[in-house]
């Protein structure tokens, strides 16, 4: 299982920050081959893999792998669109999670991973951008 502080939202925070942010999240287990999220569906929580790997796959027809330390789901929960992907499980796959009643107050709470997460989604979109 990741240790959080090695993900790359929450790489350098402080311990005590580590266990605030810890406190909030739930874990969520999916098996193999099972879609943990349906492009166009509503979101109902961000993603961080802590075991595992799955395939991102966008309506472009593009598809990426992610790991643990990589987090999905921020999208829908940002502009309330939908899912812009599906994400399938190509193993057992382990997840921290946020709820997303709860995803707006965690950001005002950590700045910081707010942040983070903007230069994510900013590297999403050049990638998806580039040819």
């Amino acid at each position: 299982m990741l240790d959080l502080k090695a993900t790359k939202l929450f790489q350098g925070l402080p311990d005590g920050e580590i266990k605030k942010i810890q406190r909030q999240l739930k874990m969520v287990q999916h098996p193999k081959g099972h879609e943990i999220v349906v492009r166009g569906d509503g979101g109902v929580g961000f993603m961080i893999i802590t075991d595992g790997t799955v395939t991102v796959s966008t309506v472009q027809g593009k598809a990426r792998k992610l790991g643990p330390g990589d987090s999905f789901g921020e999208m829908a929960l940002l502009d309330h669109e939908g899912r812009s992907a599906t994400v399938k499980a190509d193993t057992d796959v382990s997840l921290a999670t946020i709820p997303e009643w709860g995803f707006k107050s965690f950001l005002a709470e950590h700045p910081e991973v707010a942040y983070r997460l903007l230069q994510v989604l900013s590297q999403r979109i050049r990638q998806a951008e580039r040819p």
